[in-house]
């Protein structure tokens, strides 16, 4: 059962209209957009996501099974929109008060691969309900030069987020994916926030920001409970960087007892960052009982001055260091506050090993650097023609964190969760509710 389920006040036979505009800045309405409404948690505590499932719905694409539920309208020349559902429908298995999401979108400018889009997550505890869904179509860029690499982006115009809700609520994410995945998340963005661009390591794909904000109670006309993501147009990016010295490494998963297992090939420098590690020790032998994976060891093949080591898919938390020789080893960092982490050594350390404990089956990327690369002073961003919409959209997943650290801060990431879309990002937070989801 769900005890922090938020309980209905809804009547399963009662008739429900949901309605609503949806909306540019300034109030312009936006008419013919395509709606997609879903039922979206049966749980009190969810992972609330930028790409949710109603936008996987809503695009068309092999979504989830929930897919088949989804509802899809379009607005009126006004710009509103109407759903008319029975109490029940607004219900969980267990009677409770369900997560339902509204999600839209624009069409693709020409200098985007994707148009802006916009999520709604609400409950239903009245008959009858009004949801302002705005559009948010801000200008952003990403340059590289001297400080490294740097995000710019215009904040949410007045006006644009709900009265009852306000602009302060709202956090922002810039958000880098390929294809289906997260190449790197930047949370708790500023306009003009630094980054260290080798997070992107040689990737192509598209960047987006996002402004979220969840957890916010309001009336129940506007939905009780509710998370709203508003996510910019999607623009092609480019990678000025070759790979780091890591990349196609040889690699081994250690067992309990210390003893080492070469993985062929390995998962974890192949550029790949959505791919689990997964490693195997048995490889199918009869009788084999797999035992427990505990460190992942990439092997440089030669004495390296690293400089900059990124962890992606640290579950829960691991801990990295290195070596010369592969048996004295020193700390680099425990990474506790996300699943993934940049972490940059202020002097260079000289290893020809690098080991990441913990669990190491969810790892999906290790990534190590030596020195620092001469940046060209110009434009991440191209234009979408380079990179179709097939390489340039991503998943996503819970936002990333930005913890403590000196230098290139260190960003922790959870990251990879639905499929096929650009989005993304924080907004959504991970979040634990408090009565029910949102």
């Amino acid at each position: 059962m769900c005890a922090s389920c938020t309980p209905s006040r809804v009547k399963p036979e009662a008739n429900i209209n949901v309605s609503g505009t949806v909306q540019r800045v300034g109030g312009k309405a936006v008419p013919g957009a395509r709606l997609a409404l879903t039922r979206e948690g049966d749980v009190g505590d969810v992972i609330l996501t930028v790409a949710t499932i109603g936008f996987a719905c809503l695009d068309r694409v092999a979504g989830p099974a929930i897919c088949l539920d989804a509802r899809f309208t379009k607005t009126g020349a006004n710009g509103a929109f109407t759903y008319k559902l029975k109490g029940k429908d607004t219900q969980s298995t267990f009677g409770a008060s369900a997560v339902l999401s509204v999600t839209t979108s624009l069409d693709a400018k020409p200098n985007e691969a994707r148009g802006s889009s916009t999520t709604y997550r609400f409950h239903v505890q009245t008959e009858k309900l009004n949801l302002p869904v705005r559009l948010w179509e801000p200008a952003f860029d990403a340059r590289t030069g001297a400080f490294g690499a740097r995000v710019t982006f215009a904040r949410l115009p007045a006006g644009l987020a709900p009265s009852a809700v306000g602009q302060g609520a709202f956090g922002y994410t810039a958000e880098f994916a390929r294809g289906t995945e997260i190449v790197w998340r930047i949370g708790h963005a500023r306009p003009g926030e630094v980054f260290d661009p080798r997070v992107l390591e040689d990737s192509t794909g598209t960047m987006r920001v996002i402004a979220s904000a969840s957890d916010l109670h309001v009336s129940e006309t506007l939905g009780d409970q509710i998370a709203i993501a508003l996510r910019s147009g999607a623009r092609s990016y480019e990678s000025p960087l070759d790979p780091p010295v890591s990349r196609g490494k040889p690699c081994s998963v250690t067992d309990d007892k210390g003893h080492r297992y070469p993985q062929t090939p390995c998962r974890l420098t192949d550029g790949t960052f959505s791919e689990r590690f997964n490693p195997t020790v048995c490889g199918g032998e009869s009788g084999c009982v797999e035992p427990r994976h505990g460190e992942a060891i990439v092997d440089l093949e030669r004495r390296t001055a690293v400089s900059l080591i990124v962890i992606r898919g640290c579950e829960p938390s691991c801990r990295v260091e290195t070596s010369l020789d592969g048996r004295s080893w020193r700390l680099v960092s425990f990474v506790t506050e996300g699943e993934a982490a940049a972490l940059p050594l202020t002097t260079a350390r000289a290893a020809r090993y690098v080991r990441v404990g913990s669990s190491a089956d969810a790892l999906t990327e290790v990534s190590v650097w030596s020195g620092h690369p001469s940046l060209p002073v110009g434009s991440l961003l191209v234009a979408p023609q380079r990179f179709p919409v097939g390489q340039g959209t991503g998943v996503a997943g819970p936002p990333a964190v930005r913890s403590k650290g000196s230098g290139v801060s260190v960003w922790a990431l959870v990251a990879t969760g639905l499929l096929g879309l650009v989005a993304g990002a924080v907004g959504f937070a991970l979040i634990k509710r408090r009565r029910g989801a949102v």
